[in-house]
């Protein structure tokens, strides 16, 4: 699977958003692809590296696809993580102020 990790790098490091790449002459829904790893044309990644002045080595990589999908599963495991910490947190406050 094509990722473009690297590409959200070099964004954050420049201090630059998903949507500043529309700058670069791309349509207004095609950043979100990209932070989504979807499917891209070559054009689309045309007009990137000639925004950014980067190779396309530097903004994509290829991944096996099972690791893209336990990298997926440890993002969602995390995410549950954490809002279950919220929760047990909030309960936690709604017991003080119960008493």
């Amino acid at each position: 699977m094509i990722v473009y990790d690297k590409l959200a790098n070099i964004l954050k490091e420049r201090n630059m958003q998903w949507k500043d790449l529309c700058k670069g002459g791309l349509s207004i829904n095609t950043p979100a692809k990209f932070s989504h790893n979807r499917t891209m044309n070559t054009e689309n990644i045309d007009k990137v590296c000639s925004f950014l002045q980067v190779q396309p080595c530097e903004i994509m990589e290829w991944i096996p696809n099972e690791e893209y999908e336990r990298q997926q599963q440890n993002a969602q495991n995390a995410q549950i993580a954490s809002i279950d910490a919220q929760i047990a947190e909030l309960m936690a406050q709604k017991e003080k102020l119960q008493k």
